[in-house]
């Protein structure tokens, strides 16, 4: 029997158990199947290596067993199933012992698996993460890997409690931890990560310790998140020391709430991929507010993640958020331009990132999203938005390419059946200077706009 298939029959197993030995086994989580539609991602259709219309539909189950053994002690286990697979992906295939036999039409799928490559996941079943936790007199312990979350998400982000109809990977930490909550009011919490075990009895590991202090009321909640990140090496010359601050506030103001986030990075040493002397002097922060005036509402985000006006030196000034932080269906949410691989393969799917000027993440980037919505019948609502982008910091490379660009978007979305959310988002996204007056080898304008839209289905529990 696979690990997994153990794994999948111990927690069976503990819920068939009786009563008097048994866990208290809770479930959540939730199945998405999401399919997305676009053309076109390359920005210039004229090109031989334009990729045209890209069309596929995936999966996405996570799944949380909570096992409550006492009112003091509990174990949690995040499972993910077909991640990011896509429909029709795997198909099987069965040879006839018959020489000459004519082909067969039967239809059959089966989960992909790893490859030799310990990077690749496991995409059937994957154990996520698995903790366990124990209550106290003197507070809450934590132990294991486990998810972590802080804020509106733009720095932490779990890939869950956020947006989960576009979030896909979710941050995870090897952790000890402790939590505490005083007066139903004060939070407290210190917490010790392993974040890479590299050589083992080597001193070239990394390790994060954790500090937070949070207040909440009825109305109002405020917290301070600080991280002290380490990388050790035999080679005095190889250390990196990085710092994080994270302030977050909310606030519900009668049909007014408000969120925002600031965050702060220094730090500094060696990197591998750039060399010593590397100082760390970053930012990001974000604001959003929304007022229900049913059946309207309207509200609007505006994000700023610093930039680096020379990228030939060592003084690193970008901030990137999460990358489950999505803001547009394109922008920022898409790698563009992408083209057409001249060869295609199983490594490259088909794709050339070569030219790829903006990955899956707001980095370098000052955005402003207003946003309107209407509920027009029981459980149904409609939307628009737009997105707008342009460079926190404009090096000399770039030439006075400034703007990002814009991105319109209008969509409907169903929530009247408990558990299940359904949406459809339509959009189109024009370039800004960033990519029109880019000049490559491959002589692309990199101005046509990107149309398409996602449709998605979540049942969640």
């Amino acid at each position: 029997m696979s690990l997994r298939a153990l794994s999948l029959t111990c927690l069976v197993s503990l819920s068939a158990l009786p009563a008097a030995h048994a866990a208290e086994v809770q479930f959540e989580g939730f199945y998405r199947a999401r399919m997305r539609l676009i053309d076109s991602l390359s920005l210039d259709r004229g090109l031989a290596t334009n990729e045209g219309l890209t069309w596929y539909t995936q999966h996405r189950l996570w799944l949380r067993p909570n096992l409550y053994l006492s009112d003091q002690a509990s174990v949690h286990v995040d499972l993910r199933g077909l991640d990011g697979v896509y429909w029709g992906d795997q198909p099987a295939t069965s040879l006839s012992p018959v020489a000459n036999a004519a082909p067969t039409f039967d239809d059959g799928l089966t989960a992909p698996t790893s490859t030799s490559d310990p990077q690749t996941p496991l995409f059937d079943v994957t154990l996520w993460r698995a903790w366990a936790e124990t209550r106290t007199n003197i507070g809450r312990f934590k132990v294991g890997r486990m998810p972590v979350h802080w804020g509106t998400g733009i720095w932490l982000n779990d890939g869950t409690s956020v947006n989960p109809m576009y979030a896909d990977y979710g941050d995870t930490v090897d952790r000890v931890s402790w939590e505490l909550l005083v007066q139903d009011s004060f939070w407290l919490q210190a917490a010790v990560d392993v974040s890479a075990e590299n050589l083992v009895n080597e001193r070239d590991d990394t390790t994060a310790f954790n500090a937070g202090v949070a207040y909440r009321n009825e109305t109002v909640a405020a917290g301070l998140l600080t991280r002290y990140q380490h990388t050790s090496n035999p080679d005095p010359n190889g250390r990196f020391n990085l710092f994080t601050a994270d302030l977050t506030t909310e606030a519900e103001l009668g049909k007014l709430d408000i969120e925002a986030e600031f965050v702060g990075q220094f730090g500094g040493g060696a990197l591998p991929e750039i060399g010593e002397g590397v100082s760390v002097t970053a930012f990001g922060a974000l604001l959003d507010a929304e007022l229900d005036l049913a059946p309207w509402v309207g509200g609007f985000t505006f994000g700023l993640g610093t930039g680096d006006g020379d990228t030939n030196d060592l003084r690193l000034k970008t901030f990137t958020f999460d990358r489950d932080y999505s803001v547009g269906q394109f922008l920022f949410e898409q790698p563009m331009p992408v083209l057409a691989a001249a060869t295609a393969t199983d490594a490259n799917a088909g794709r050339s990132f070569d030219e790829t000027l903006v990955g899956n993440a707001v980095g370098n980037a000052l955005f402003f999203k207003p946003r309107v919505s209407r509920q027009f019948l029981p459980g149904w609502r409609a939307n628009v938005s737009f997105l707008g982008a342009r460079v926190a910091k404009v090096p000399e490379s770039f030439e006075g390419r400034r703007s990002y660009g814009m991105e319109f978007g209008t969509g409907v979305h169903y929530d009247g059946i408990e558990h299940v959310e359904f949406g459809l988002d339509l959009g189109a996204f024009l370039p800004g200077s960033y990519f029109r007056d880019f000049r490559g080898d491959l002589g692309g304008r990199y101005d046509d706009p990107v149309f398409g839209g996602q449709l998605g289905l979540r049942v969640h529990f």
